[in-house]
């Protein structure tokens, strides 16, 4: 499963996955120098034709620690 790599407006590439058909996306932007100074990934829901929501910041170094976690929740939701 492959994800189409965008540039936003302050050049900044981002992949969205919907979320809801036709309603809204899930917008996954790396941010080079993010909220703490460092990289981050920004979590944003896209509504379709309208700009991103404000959403968290998560430092790249944090990221298996993020996706640990939401490993976790969907194997202890079986």
């Amino acid at each position: 499963m492959g994800h189409e790599i965008k540039t936003d407006s302050s050049n900044q590439k981002f992949v969205e996955i919907e979320t809801v058909k036709g309603v809204e996306s899930l917008r996954v932007t790396y941010v080079e120098n993010g909220f703490t100074g460092k990289p981050c990934l920004r979590l944003n829901i896209r509504p379709h034709g309208r700009a991103p929501r404000q959403g968290p910041e998560f430092e790249v170094a944090h990221t298996p620690d993020l996706l640990s976690a939401i490993t976790q929740l969907l194997l202890d939701s079986k």
